[in-house]
């Protein structure tokens, strides 16, 4: 007699064919139905702690900008979204080491106003935002305002426009009469080649700014539609994307006026105005390889109960000029540190720890009146070994030059890049 079988324990062998027959079966049943016979995932999205927290760049724009007018950086602040408040502390961008050594500088020499603005190209983080008043007033802001005639600084500007456009380059030669500093009529307007006429290579008539070669430019090869389009893509106009409120740099410009053209283009006139974070952000678009920038103050916030609130997006960023033509833009730059306006303040420059020091410019000068004055700008970039700095310094001086912008940012390149080997 067959001894009889007893029955499989569970988890037996038997068993597991068993269940992995009939889940094989249900699972054909469900699939011919349409129905899914996996457990559901979990939505993998990224949120964004915009989304999660509803505090955004307008939001901190509108929390900030008050103090930051008034040239104050709290760190500890409460953000109010409808009915909700959120006590955060801010992490700003500014390095202070930076800072202090472009105020000590201000405070040497003294000019009746002066401001220094200094970016990261890369990023568009902001490192400096010095102000400085003779008459120990800091409770405004200079860096944001735009009152100020950009002055030969929009050259940089017009020859952008003129290389992007085809229409010149570094070696293209421009003949011009009369002074390099003055822009009569029928000098840009009626140029007729005689024995005085002087030919130069665009590279010298911007290290030199010649006024009569820029406004012939935007008359005759660039135009004032086009010149008008490079403006604006440079900033001039528009709202910059800032986390903080800053004034827009304006143009204007008559295109129907060839003389309207003709100083807009060279910058001689008070109509165009620049604001010295503006003029940082078109120093860092040269060195950045055409690339416009949006500039950022607030690297983070960060809740009391430890969250990050808010998080600076610093990566958005705009192609306004071909990456060659930025190129050609740096070798005026240089240029006018080698053998043009700048060439005095940074004399005996390229020595030691700043012999590799990449450096690039351009100066501007002209009288305005909000507040009264001589504004002399410079504007330009540095690099050493990958590491870049875009600025802007502004002087205005009543009654006597106290000190060239140009000299200010050196001091300031030379602290940035010291420990730079």
């Amino acid at each position: 007699m067959k001894p009889i079988n007893p029955p499989a324990p569970v988890g037996s062998l038997s068993n597991r064919r068993l269940s992995f027959g009939w889940w094989v079966s249900l699972s054909i049943v469900l699939l011919g139905l349409g129905v899914m016979a996996v457990p559901q995932q979990l939505d993998t999205r990224l949120w964004s702690r915009q989304e999660i927290w509803g505090v955004d760049r307008p939001l901190v724009r509108h929390t900030l900008s008050r103090a930051i007018d008034e040239n104050r950086y709290p760190r500890k602040i409460t953000i109010r979204r409808g009915n909700t408040n959120y006590p955060a502390t801010v992490e700003y961008t500014l390095d202070p080491a930076l800072q202090d050594a472009v105020k000590a500088v201000f405070e040497q020499y003294g000019p009746d106003y002066g401001v220094f603005v200094a970016l990261d190209p890369d990023n568009g983080e902001i490192l400096a935002l010095v102000n400085h008043r003779r008459d120990g007033d800091h409770s405004e802001n200079l860096a944001l305002k735009a009152t100020y005639p950009a002055a030969s600084v929009f050259k940089i500007v017009t020859a952008a426009a003129a290389i992007d456009l085809g229409k010149a380059d570094a070696t293209t030669v421009i003949p011009f009469n009369g002074k390099s500093t003055s822009l009569y009529r029928k000098n840009v307007l009626s140029h007729k080649n005689n024995q005085w006429t002087r030919r130069i290579p665009l590279s010298s008539a911007f290290a030199k700014s010649v006024n009569t070669i820029f406004a012939r430019l935007g008359v005759f090869s660039i135009g004032a539609h086009s010149l008008t389009d490079y403006a604006e893509a440079f900033g001039f106009n528009r709202d910059l994307g800032a986390d903080f409120t800053l004034a827009s740099s304006s143009l204007e410009l008559d295109s129907a006026d060839p003389w309207s053209v003709a100083e807009t283009a060279a910058g001689y006139t008070q109509n165009t105005t620049l604001s010295p974070v503006h003029g940082a952000i078109i120093a860092s678009t040269v060195i950045n390889k055409g690339q416009r920038i949006r500039p950022t103050l607030i690297r983070k916030i960060v809740g009391d109960d430890g969250l990050i609130l808010y998080e600076a997006d610093t990566t958005p960023s705009e192609q306004i000029i071909h990456s060659d033509s930025a190129g050609q833009l740096q070798v005026l730059m240089r240029q006018t540190i080698e053998a043009g306006s700048a060439r005095t303040s940074f004399k005996k420059f390229a020595s030691g720890t700043m012999v590799k020091v990449d450096v690039g410019g351009k100066t501007g000068s002209l009288s305005g009146r909000a507040p009264t004055g001589r504004y002399d700008w410079f504007v330009g970039y540095a690099e050493k070994n990958g590491r870049k700095l875009a600025f802007a310094t502004m002087c205005i001086n009543r009654d006597f030059w106290y000190v060239k912008s140009a000299f200010v940012a050196r001091k300031a390149i030379e602290h940035f890049f010291r420990d730079n080997g």
